[in-house]
């Protein structure tokens, strides 16, 4: 029998994409979780054949998250199923270490090819990454290459900051210190030339990336 684990904070998300999975596979056995701790429960209970995931749930640091599931189980395939742009989120999380990456707004049949390309222990990359990369290929140039050199964590932080988001409810969340966040920040500002949040947003809005 496959396990599968499904982490969002949606119910309805986890419910549907459960559906879809029962659809292709008869044996299957399929928890849920809604955030970061729920996770990590899971993953020291039992061994799973697949995890999926969304980036952007409270309370969950999703990076640090990430390493420590690959630290405890080196072969789990991960697939990322979020809101935030592939253009810019896709390939630092497949750096990390998952294998693959998509949009909650693809089709249907595109999520179910997904899930079935990586329980076949094969990379997933949407038709619009693929794009992404081909035109990069070509043009020589980083696709939004202004938030290329950003870490998956300062992407993290970024979300946060865009979302609202204070530095002591950022470090809450992600848990970690206040100075840490602090840092992050600055980095981020400093690295897409911007001086404060309000112009953090509106250049992320601008390039359609929260």
């Amino acid at each position: 029998m496959k396990r599968i684990l499904i982490a969002d904070d949606h119910t309805i998300v986890r419910t549907g994409i459960a559906v879809l999975i029962k659809a292709e596979l008869l044996n299957v056995q399929i928890d849920e979780c809604c955030d970061g701790d729920g996770v990590w429960k899971n993953i020291q209970a039992a061994q799973y054949d697949l995890f999926i995931m969304d980036i952007n749930m409270p309370g969950t640091d999703s990076v640090n998250l990430l390493k420590n599931i690959f630290t405890h189980q080196p072969q789990l395939k991960v697939l990322i199923l979020s809101m935030s742009s592939e253009e810019v989120y896709a390939k630092k999380y497949l750096q990390l270490g998952v294998m693959g990456f998509i949009n909650k707004e693809a089709d249907t049949n595109e999520i179910r090819k997904a899930i079935t390309t990586v329980m076949n222990n094969r990379k997933y990359m949407s038709p619009k990454l693929l794009e992404v990369i081909t035109r990069e290929a070509i043009d020589g140039t980083p696709a939004n290459a202004l938030f290329e050199n950003l870490s998956a964590r300062e992407l993290e932080v970024m979300t946060h900051l865009v979302e609202g988001k204070n530095v002591s409810e950022i470090a809450g969340i992600l848990s970690i210190h206040i100075s840490t966040v602090s840092t992050h920040k600055a980095s981020i500002l400093q690295k897409l030339n911007v001086s404060n949040v309000i112009e953090l947003t509106r250049i992320v809005k601008r390039f359609d990336i929260a």
